[in-house]
């Protein structure tokens, strides 16, 4: 994977500022995306704030995104995702991505989420 520039918050309630951090190798099963457009809602700003009280920092916020595939893992190569493809990246939640639920697209009925 390549650097990934993105925003942060580097404490809680802290301003977003320009953050720019190695995300390793890429593992057989990741799909990487360039950003091309993301959304910030409620759960981002209090994920910034630490209004649960497990956010991390630094913490990049957003988790609706459009963008483009730009490298597959080997295990993502044969899931009907191609380099250049756009894509979208809903809502994220607890889900373990291998239960039939997870594998037919359903992750919010997930068997272990």
């Amino acid at each position: 994977m390549s650097m990934i520039k993105s925003y942060a918050a580097k404490e809680a309630g802290g301003e977003l500022e320009v953050y720019e951090y190695d995300p390793g190798e890429l593992k057989p099963q990741d799909v990487e995306v360039q950003v091309d457009y993301c959304g910030i809602c409620h759960s981002d700003l209090s994920m910034i704030d630490n209004e649960w009280g497990f956010s991390q920092y630094p913490l990049v916020a957003g988790h609706e995104v459009i963008g483009r595939v730009v490298a597959l893992g080997s295990a993502a190569q044969d899931k009907g995702l191609q380099v250049g493809q756009r894509v979208g990246i809903g809502w994220t939640a607890r889900s373990c991505g291998h239960c039939d639920a997870c594998i037919s697209g359903n992750q919010i009925n997930c068997e272990q989420g």
